[in-house]
Formats: C-alpha cells, structure tokens, sequence
C-alpha cells in the first residue's frame, strides 16, 4: 500500500535529502581541506643562488608565492621567472598560511635596496580567515611602503576569485567571492595611491579559465593552483607589469648574460 504524498511527508523527505547533501558537502571539504595540508606540508619555496647574479629577486608572500599546488616547485611564480630570466638570483621568503601581517616578519633581515625586484603574493588567507577590513587596510599599507624600500621595483600579485574554487560550497562560496570584491578593490586602491603595479586575477564566474577545467588548472585540493594554474597567474604578470623590463636583457647595460647558456636552476 503506498502512503499519500502529504505536504508534511514531502517536508520530511526535502529535509532529509538537504540533510544529506549537506553532510557529503562537509565530508569532501574536509577531505580537500586534509589534501591542501599535505600540499603544503611537502611544499618547499623555490629559490635559485647565482654566483655575481645581474638581477636579485625577493619572493614574499603566502602559499602562492610559496608555490603550493604545482607538481614542481620550478613550475611557480618564481620557478618560471628563474626559467625566464637566467642570471637572476632568487630569493623566497614565502610562507603556507601567511596574511598580510606575516610579511613584516618575512621581510625583516633585509637591507633596503637589496633586490631589483620584490614580487608580494598574499591576501588569500586575509579573505578565508576574515581579516577585519579595516586592519587589513592598515597593513597591506604599510607592508607595500616596507617592501618597497627592499627592491628598485615592487610588484604586488594577490588572489584570484576565491569563491569560485571548489572546495567551497555554498553559502560559503557566495561569501568568499564577496569577500574576494571587497578585498581586491582595497588592494587596487593602495596600489595606485602607493603607484605600485597590482596585478589583477580575478575573474567572474563566466570568465574564469580555471572553472572550464578545473581538473587542469587546479591541485587537488581544488584550492590552490596546480602547475598549470601557476602558468595562468605568470602569463597575466607578464602581460600587466613591467617584468620584462626590470629583469630581461634590456634592463642589464654592458653585462654579459652569466647563464649563456643557461644551467638547470637549483632549488634550495
């Protein structure tokens, strides 16, 4: 005999299947969350030491400076500059978990105007951990005027749309992306007060590369980038900084290129 389709029934059933739905949701965030920690449990920053280098970079930064996700240190941000830019020195400070106050003590035993070149690659964390807006405004303010006092050029890289990864569901992924807005447009704000180049990554849902094959362009904890995500951040801080021009054959006057032809970087 089959019971009638009541309006309580029914409620009873949706609540069950939400029930359930949610639980399997939890249960992948935290099996992603577990990946993530192993990621960066096995990451290590890449960093390359030239003899008489012609140019010293200064990585600084969170997790994606760090280069957790790739499948090769030397497929992040600093790996593809070293690849890019042979005769640069590199030196990684990058942290797994750093926000934006973290950078103080990441920048502390340097000289100012010790590096051609300092790239900053934070704000991920200060989006996913809540940092009050107005205490991040403080700090990333007065992290861009240290920073820029370390290197002849300073190049500010933060986050792409966090909300959009993954590993998030919603409503949490609906509060991310906000927080990802408000975030990015205080970054901008004090990058051109501070006329410092930002390097913009995010994307709306219908515009974002990584959401058309995520299996490709993230790690597996669906969070990070994986190496093929770091190669889309690199292209567009080629495309929006002034890189080419601190680091390529045309910013060296009357040095010859010691890495003519260029050996295989050393990762530390």
């Amino acid at each position: 005999m089959t019971l009638p389709l009541t309006p309580f029934r029914i409620l009873i059933v949706v609540s069950f299947l939400i029930v359930v739905l949610v639980a399997f949701e939890v249960s992948l965030f935290i099996s992603r969350v577990n990946t993530g920690r192993g990621l960066a449990k096995a990451s290590v920053p890449f960093e390359v030491r030239v003899k008489e280098a012609n140019r010293r970079v200064l990585v600084i930064g969170d997790s994606t400076g760090v280069g957790t996700g790739a499948s090769d240190s030397a497929d992040s941000i600093a790996g593809r500059i070293a690849r890019d830019y042979p005769g640069t020195e590199i030196v990684n400070r990058a942290q797994d978990g750093a926000k934006v106050e973290d950078i103080f003590e990441q920048l502390k035993d340097f000289r100012n105007g010790e590096f051609d070149l300092v790239l900053l690659q934070v704000g991920g964390n200060d989006i996913i951990r809540f940092t009050d807006l107005d205490r991040l405004n403080d700090s990333i303010s007065e992290v861009l005027h240290l920073a820029s006092d370390k290197g002849g050029k300073l190049i500010f890289m933060s986050t792409g749309n966090v909300g959009l990864a993954p590993v998030f569901f919603p409503p949490v992924n609906w509060i991310y992306t906000w927080r990802t807005r408000k975030v990015r447009a205080m970054f901008m704000a004090v990058s051109h007060r501070e006329k410092i180049e930002y390097i913009d990554l995010f994307k709306e849902r219908d515009e974002d590369p990584f959401l058309r094959d995520s299996a490709t362009f993230y790690a597996a904890d669906t969070l990070h980038p994986g190496s093929e995500g770091y190669r889309l951040w690199y292209e567009e801080l080629k495309r929006q900084s002034s890189i080419d021009m601190i680091l390529g054959p045309k910013s060296i006057e009357g040095r010859e290129n010691i890495w003519s032809p260029s050996p295989k970087p050393t990762v530390h």
